[in-house]
């Protein structure tokens, strides 16, 4: 049937048996965690040893980090449901962020030039969507090869050739995989599924 019976507020990640999600405030839920873990996997990134400066670098890092998060929320949702409300939640989702983007580098940097960071932000992540879609993304998470491609756009986003080879392993290994843990528990908890398995060799909170 229509998932999109009855809207509920969403208060929690707690809800009454048979209540409908509403998708646009799953994405607000969503786009808040999106935005804390890409900041944090930032952070970590920094913090391993890339002196990435308040600008055009950290713009682009964080950018890749957004994309990455947002396609695995995109993909957690496809396999459940791969109609309206998908469509919903991720163009929700996609605003949100955009805007949250905006909101942060028009204080931090002041606006760019020409199109704004919420624009520039939509079309890299048309861009990545395409890509990533070659990439299986299992019931486990996504494979090695989707994680690899992340990890390169990370060191791409770097301006220091000497610290694109460390931050391709640093993105593929450690900022990759705790992006895709944290957003694929914070889904289950937001859409209301039960808790799965920890993967193999995935790291505790």
């Amino acid at each position: 049937g229509d998932v999109m019976v009855r809207a509920v507020r969403i208060k929690s990640h707690w809800f009454r048996e048979g209540e409908t999600r509403d998708a646009a405030e799953v994405a607000s839920a969503a786009a808040a965690i999106v935005w804390r873990t890409a900041d944090a996997r930032l952070k970590s990134l920094r913090g391993a040893r890339f002196e990435i400066a308040a600008g055009a670098d950290y713009v682009n890092a964080l950018v890749e980090l957004l994309c990455l998060l947002i396609v695995a929320a995109d993909r957690i949702v496809y396999r459940h449901d791969q109609g309206v409300w998908r469509e919903r939640f991720v163009s929700a989702l996609t605003v949100r962020v955009g805007e949250l983007l905006e909101d942060s580098f028009n204080d931090l940097l002041g606006p760019p030039p020409g199109r704004g960071y919420r624009q520039r932000f939509v079309d890299r992540l048309n861009l990545r969507a395409q890509e990533y879609a070659q990439y299986a993304y299992r019931d486990d998470g996504p494979e090695f090869a989707l994680l690899r491609h992340f990890g390169q756009q990370v060191a791409d986003s770097m301006s220091d050739p000497d610290d694109q080879r460390w931050a391709l392993d640093q993105a593929m290994t450690v900022e990759g995989p705790a992006c895709v843990d944290v957003i694929e528990k914070a889904m289950r908890g937001l859409l209301g599924l039960e808790a799965k398995p920890q993967r193999k060799g995935a790291v505790a909170e």
